[in-house]
This record gives structure tokens, C-alpha cells and sequence, in this order.
């Protein structure tokens, strides 16, 4: 009928408007966002639940050097992950506003699951496209050789921190039909319906799954499957007289390359308990340092030692960093400091604040950042002695300097953040300065004549 076809033409015409509003499409291109688009991009189009987006400034730098890998990113991620960019000098009530307070250019968030976070990686295209592939998979996946089990949950990323969980209530549960544990999709693939099942069958992994989803930016998540052999289990993950796997026979626990294994403790597993537990360990014990980590590193109630070194000396570097995890996990002061290493070739201006020059390097520095107080000493090279001549207070701490401001970046941020009024009153201001400074022909105003002027008109 006539009524049936225009509902069928206006809910098309509607369809349309929609996917040219926000997308509803996978993005193969970064996005600019606006205070007007953003809800209908982000937070509302189902066909795109993860973004990455770019808080920037046009004056920016770094802003402009990252615009050319998150364009490629956009490309190689169209399905998996899309991506926005922000200008904050336009979308101000955006940028310092309900939902971010935006203090830096460029800042990288994330978007998923009605929460945004910050991004936690590095800003090369590589670690890019990892965090995208990572985050558009499952958060658990299933583990069934113990002996490779670091292998297969990190890759062999460098100093990645792994969690797993262990249930063997599991095997009780494993012949189940996966839709009655979890009602799996028919278009999950067989590994997904798998997980799915073992995940729903036990409290501890329903707790896992729910946590790792959460947290699948910060680390890697597995589960142990139910087949392996608890007692194959013990010594792959190190469990000894100090460090016993629960006797329960099901753990959640923190997996490090070279690193003891920590496990999840207390009478109550639950997903508040195992959130503190992974925030708590989320960092790997020596981590290598730089501008996409400093801040979360340095900020976790502990001040940071510092292992600077010249990646160009591969021998006195191998022995350094391996002199500090040595310390940094079996260490007497531990436990005090977050330890990490540091390009003191690439990072030297940075570095040299602390009096750390080329020439010393390896070389130890404590920095409290939030107090900005740090200590060093280049007589110093042994990292244990160093570290005890601090506690000692045999090295006093020095308060870090601030750098002084250049006026004329200052004046050039502000200038654009306040366009177009501030380039009006720069206009307005030449053009009186200018008028001023024309030679005048004549007075503006006659002259007031003098008292003997007066008179000789008087007489006249």
C-alpha cells in the first residue's frame, strides 16, 4: 500500500541521515570530532565500540608528527578500532568540560564500553596497531601448554605483565553445551564458545573474565585450561615454601618473565579484590621508560629509580640492566621504589635537569616527580650502594628546577586559543598605534594665545 511504502521510504531516508550523521560503518580515516558529532560518533554507533582519540592543538608539534601515523593506523585498524582527533582550540567546552579536562597536546584516550581512558602505549604506528588488535579481541583467552604459557600470553613483548587464572572445578563443567554457561553466538569460533563455557562455570573466572575486560588496555589475560595438570602447574609458575599456589587448587595470579609469581590472596576473591590486585601490579617490575609511560609510572605512590644508560655501549648497558632487576626483585629496598630504565642518548635533555651527563653514563637517579625532589651522585656506580647511600642519607635529595617559561610560545598558544577576538584586538591595536605615530599637518586643536597677544589685538 501507499502507507506502507512511505514508512518503508522515511525509515531509508532516516537510515540514511543516520549513517551520514555518525558513521555506522567501520572508519578507515581519522574522524575530527566536534561537540556536535561527538556523542552520535562515539558514543553511539554500536558499528564502532572502540576509538582512540587525538586531543590536539594546530600549533602542537607533536601533534603534527603523530597526524601521519594515526592516518596510517586509521587505514591498517577500519573494523577494529577507529579514530577521532579533537581541536582543542575550537572544542573548548570539549576539551575542559563534564567528560575530560583536557591539559596537554596531544593527549590519546580510549573509548569502549561507556568509559574513556587513558591510552596507555607507546605512539608509533606499531604499538598502535598492538593496542587496536589486542582490544578488538577477546579480553581471556584460553592456555593449554603450561610450559609456554609467558610466551603465548605476552608475545615476547619486552617487560609485558601477564595475568592467569586456575579453576579445577572447571573439569566438571567441561562436557557442558556452551549455551547453557554462557550463551554463546553462533558466530563465535569453536576456541570463543570454549572460553565462553569455562569462563561461566566457576565464580573465581566469572570474576576473572569480568576484570580482564576492564583492564585488557593494561596486560595480557589467560586462563589455564582445565585439561593441564595441576600438578605441571607448580613449577612452571614457581610456586615454592614462600610463594604456595592456594591449596584450594584454584589461584589468580601475575606472571613476569624472570620475575617470582604473585598470586591473588584473601579469603574473598571477588572483582573489587582483583582490580586492587592489578592495579597494584600492572607495571612490570623494571619497565623501560618514556614520554607514553612517565607519568603513570611516576605517579603510583612511590618515587622512581632511574637507570639511565647510552643504548650505544651494548656491554656496560646488558651488565647495568641486568644489575638493576637484580636489585629491583630481590633488592633489600625493593619494595620503596618503581624502577625503570631510561635512553639517556635520546632522552638527554631530560635527564641532564638531574647533572646525568653522556659521559657518565650508566648511571642511577631517584626522582620523586609530585614532589619534584630527586637524588643523585655519578661517584656512586654500584646500584646497591647507591640506593643505600640514599636510605642512609649519606646523598641528600635536591629539588628539581623549574624550567622558565618561553613568553613567546606562550603568547603564540594563547593567541590561536582565543581567535578570532585576540586577532581583532592585535588589528585594533596596530591601527592605533599607527595613527598615533602619523606626522600631523596642522594642530588638532588651535593654539591658546598668550596674554601679550592679547593685549596687542586689544590696542590694534
Amino acid at each position: 500500500t501507499m502507507a506502507a511504502f512511505l514508512l518503508l521510504l522515511l525509515s531509508a531516508l532516516l537510515l540514511g541521515i543516520s549513517t551520514a550523521a555518525g558513521g555506522n560503518k567501520p572508519h578507515s580515516t581519522v574522524i575530527p570530532l566536534t561537540s556536535s558529532t561527538f556523542s552520535t560518533y562515539v558514543t553511539q554507533d554500536s558499528t564502532n565500540p572502540l576509538w582512540l582519540l587525538k586531543f590536539y592543538a594546530p600549533w602542537c608539534g607533536h601533534c603534527k608528527s603523530l597526524a601521519p601515523t594515526l592516518d596510517k593506523a586509521a587505514s591498517a585498524l577500519a573494523g577494529k578500532l577507529a579514530i577521532g582527533k579533537i581541536d582543542c582550540t575550537v572544542e573548548k567546552k570539549l576539551c575542559k568540560g563534564e567528560l575530560f579536562d583536557i591539559r596537554g597536546y596531544p593527549t590519546l584516550k580510549y573509548y569502549r564500553d561507556g568509559e574513556f581512558s587513558d591510552y596507555p602505549l607507546a605512539r608509533d604506528f606499531d604499538s598502535i596497531v598492538k593496542f587496536g588488535e589486542r582490544m578488538s579481541q577477546n579480553a581471556v583467552r584460553i592456555v593449554r601448554d603450561v610450559e609456554k604459557v609467558y610466551e603465548l600470553m605476552v608475545g615476547g613483548e619486552q617487560g609485558a605483565v601477564a595475568y592467569v587464572v586456575y579453576d579445577p572445578i572447571m573439569e566438571q563443567t567441561e562436557e557442558e553445551d556452551a549455551s547453557s554457561a554462557g550463551g554463546s553466538s553462533s558466530a563465535e569460533s569453536e576456541e570463543e564458545k570454549e572460553a565462553t563455557k569455562f569462563i561461566q562455570s566457576t565464580e573465581r573466572t566469572r570474576v576473572f573474565a569480568q576484570v580482564a575486560r576492564k583492564y585488557q588496555a593494561h596486560g595480557s589475560f589467560g586462563l589455564l585450561s582445565p585439561k593441564i595438570d595441576r600438578e605441571s602447574i607448580a613449577p612452571i609458575l614457581g610456586a615454592n615454601q614462600s610463594n604456595n599456589i592456594p591449596t584450594d587448587g584454584g589461584f589468580i595470579a601475575r606472571i613476569e618473565e624472570d620475575v617470582p609469581t604473585k598470586f591473588l590472596t584473601g579469603d574473598i576473591i571477588n572483582t573489587e579484590a582483583f582490580a586492587e590486585f592489578i592495579r597494584e601490579t600492572n607495571i612490570a617490575v623494571m619497565t623501560e621508560l618514556g614520554g607514553h609511560n612517565f607519568r603513570f609510572a611516576s605517579r603510583r605512590g612511590k618515587p622512581l629509580a632511574i637507570g639511565v644508560y647510552n643504548p650505544n655501549e651494548e656491554s656496560k648497558t646488558s651488565k647495568f640492566r641486568k644489575e638493576m632487576k637484580q636489585y629491583a626483585v630481590s633488592g633489600e629496598h625493593k619494595d620503596a621504589y618503581v624502577f625503570g630504565m631510561m635512553d639517556g642518548i635520546k632522552w638527554d635533555k631530560f635527564v641532564s635537569q638531574f647533572g646525568i651527563t653522556k659521559a657518565g653514563l650508566p648511571e642511577v637517579v631517584i626522582l620523586d616527580a609530585p614532589e619534584r625532589k630527586y637524588w643523585q651522585d655519578s661517584s656512586v656506580l654500584s646500584v646497591t650502594e647507591f640506593i643505600k647511600a640514599v636510605k642512609d642519607g649519606e646523598i641528600e635529595s635536591r629539588t628539581q628546577e623549574k624550567k622558565p617559561n618561553n613568553p613567546l610560545e606562550e603568547f603564540s598558544q594563547l593567541f590561536i586559543s582565543y581567535m578570532p577576538w585576540s586577532l581583532f584586538a592585535v588589528l585594533t591595536l596596530f591601527v592605533v598605534v599607527f595613527w598615533l605615530a602619523l606626522p600631523s599637518s596642522e594642530p588638532l586643536l588651535p593654539p591658546v594665545p598668550s596674554r601679550e597677544e592679547e593685549e596687542s589685538k586689544k590696542d590694534k
